[in-house]
């Protein structure tokens, strides 16, 4: 019969082993914290490009910044340059006119979930955006939806790690009774 101080024994390394191989990873995501130009400035002149910075250094996939003016046309030029904790996107020289942009951005953050945001701005006096982006904006915000969901299939479901680490506990339990066993047969 196991003593109580191997019980005792047996019962923190299972609890130990359990903590440690459930324990989850800090579920704070990065989040935007500067953005250029700013959500709602009105501008003089368009802006040569549009510049995300976030908390945390956003994964090179998956990522999408579509800027369209008020007719869902889009006015991004170029791939967008991840460097670090933020994005450029290039934009083309739209000139002065009055015109109010829509910008809808979506990407990984470092923990590898997809974050995602959407505001506008306005050169000039501004115009009211129609209804929503064209089909070839909807087309490239489905792709990057896609490509961060790719992105992100490897997560491990919270059940299956419980159950791993419930399993690891069992198995930390068996084998601590099976060397009290052998110790009392000595």
């Amino acid at each position: 019969m196991p003593t109580p101080t191997t019980r005792r024994t047996a019962a923190l390394l299972a609890a130990g082993a359990l903590t440690v191989l459930t324990a989850l990873p800090a579920s704070a995501h990065d989040e935007l914290t500067a953005v250029s130009p700013e959500p709602g400035a009105v501008l003089t002149t368009a802006p040569e490009e549009l510049e995300l910075t976030f908390s945390g250094e956003v994964m090179d996939i998956g990522h999408q910044v579509q800027v369209t003016d008020s007719e869902g046309r889009s006015v991004t030029d170029g791939p967008l340059e991840p460097e670090g904790n933020r994005v450029v996107q290039p934009l083309t020289a739209a000139g002065t006119e009055d015109e109010t942009y829509r910008v809808v951005w979506r990407v990984v953050s470092s923990d590898g979930h997809p974050i995602e945001g959407t505001f506008t701005y306005d050169v000039g006096s501004g115009e009211e955006p129609t209804a929503g982006p064209s089909a070839p904006a909807e087309d490239s915000a489905e792709r990057a939806q896609a490509a961060a969901d790719d992105a992100t299939s490897g997560d491990v479901p919270l059940w299956a790690v419980a159950v791993g680490g419930a399993v690891v506990a069992l198995g930390v339990l068996g084998l601590v009774a099976l060397l009290s066993r052998r110790r009392r047969t000595r």
